[in-house]
Formats: structure tokens, C-alpha cells, sequence
């Protein structure tokens, strides 16, 4: 152990049986010095002054290096920064069914504002004060996705109410098992295809750069 220690240490620095060290300063190429706190008596000779060094004449500028560690990042705090603001979640057909009990699992949270986007809107003001969910928490808009053209004037209605959208859920749907005839929407689709698809289809497609805007921790899109 003690000629492995020994071939890693500079030529003017001699190992003796004893375990000391001593420092010959006779080897000019010797250009550097290590201190530290932690080296024991037996290792004295290598605590030598930086002036005393300087004045001998044997070791050019002395340069001091302080080692510091690099700063920490708290991934972890950066992940959960959080908005100020409650987010904003769009429901469709939030007036019955699951997209009623989305919007009263979101509003109790109290980290929520639900946009109700639903064909009636006198059902979706009913179902919302039924189920308890403050005036402030939520807002009505008229959505009809069996017309495309109901859906484009709905995001246009959106986007001037100026809220910033953090989440869309894609709820609404018709189901006609038993009807004996197809029902057609206004584009000429099949009513079950046209809403609950082509409909949905069209209004995350025009949504998605305003979900792409959001600050929100827990933005989402949701099928």
C-alpha cells in the first residue's frame, strides 16, 4: 500500500518506512500545493505557508481553487409549482349522468370552475343547483354536438368569455337502441356517429391550441 501511495505523489515528496512525509523543495518542477484541514501531525511538512513558499522563490502564483458544490435542484418543488388560479374544465353534457357527477366531484374540490356545455340549458342550471354547486363555480354554455356548426360557435363563445382552458372532458353522448328509423344530424351523419364522435372530434381539434396555452399543473384531455 505504501508504493502505490508513493507513485502518486509528486518526486518532491518522499515516503518514509515510518509513515511521514517530507517535502524537498529542491525540485523546482514541484509547482502546485494541496492543503488540508483534515491531514494529521505526522504530515506538518506539507503546511507551508503560501508567502513563505513565494519568498523562497521556488513555487510561482499560488493560485487558490474553492471547490463548491453545485446548487441542488428540487425537481420534486419544481413539479408541483401550482397556479394561483382555480382551473378551468369543460364538461360536456354535464346535465345528467356521469358528466353531472364529474362536474360535482370537480366543483367540491373548490380548485375548479365548471363550463357546462350542454344542449339545454335550463336542465344543465337545474342539475347544477341540485347537486349544490355554488353559482360562482360554474358556467352554462349552449353546445350541440350533433351540429358542427354549434360546436364552432361554442368555441368562439369560449374564447371571449377570456378563461383560459386547463381541461376538456368529452362526456356527451345519444344512445338510440330501439329507434326503428336512423336519425340524421344537420351535416347529414348518422345522429349517433355525428354526436357522440364527429362532434367531439371537431371540438378538441379546435380546442387543443387553447389547452396548449394553459399554465395549469394538471391539464388533460379526457375521452
Amino acid at each position: 500500500m505504501a508504493l502505490r501511495a508513493a507513485s502518486l505523489l509528486p518526486s518532491a515528496i518522499s515516503v518514509h518506512n515510518e509513515g511521514k512525509l517530507t517535502l524537498s523543495l529542491k525540485d523546482t518542477s514541484f509547482n502546485g500545493a494541496f492543503v488540508s484541514k483534515n491531514v494529521k501531525s505526522d504530515f506538518s511538512p506539507l503546511l507551508i505557508g503560501t508567502k513563505e513558499l513565494q519568498r523562497k522563490s521556488l513555487l510561482g502564483p499560488i493560485r487558490a481553487q474553492t471547490a463548491t458544490a453545485a446548487p441542488s435542484v428540487n425537481e420534486a418543488a419544481s413539479d408541483s409549482k401550482k397556479t394561483l388560479r382555480k382551473g378551468n374544465v369543460i364538461i360536456t353534457g354535464a346535465s345528467s349522468g356521469l358528466g353531472l357527477a364529474t362536474a360535482k366531484a370537480l366543483a367540491e374540490t373548490g380548485k375548479w370552475h365548471i363550463v357546462m356545455a350542454c344542449r339545454n340549458f335550463l336542465k344543465a342550471e337545474n342539475a347544477a343547483k341540485s347537486i349544490g354547486i355554488a353559482k360562482e363555480n360554474y358556467t352554462v354554455m349552449h353546445l350541440d354536438l350533433s351540429s358542427l356548426e354549434s360546436v364552432r360557435q361554442f368555441v368562439d363563445t369560449f374564447r371571449r368569455s377570456g378563461r383560459p382552458l386547463d381541461a376538456l372532458v368529452c362526456n356527451a353522448a345519444v344512445y338510440l337502441p330501439t329507434a326503428k328509423e336512423p336519425t340524421y344530424t344537420a351535416e347529414g351523419f348518422e345522429l349517433s356517429v355525428g354526436t357522440n364522435h364527429l362532434g367531439h372530434f371537431l371540438l378538441s381539434r379546435l380546442l387543443l391550441d387553447d389547452l396548449k396555452k394553459s399554465d395549469y399543473p394538471q391539464k388533460r384531455l379526457i375521452i
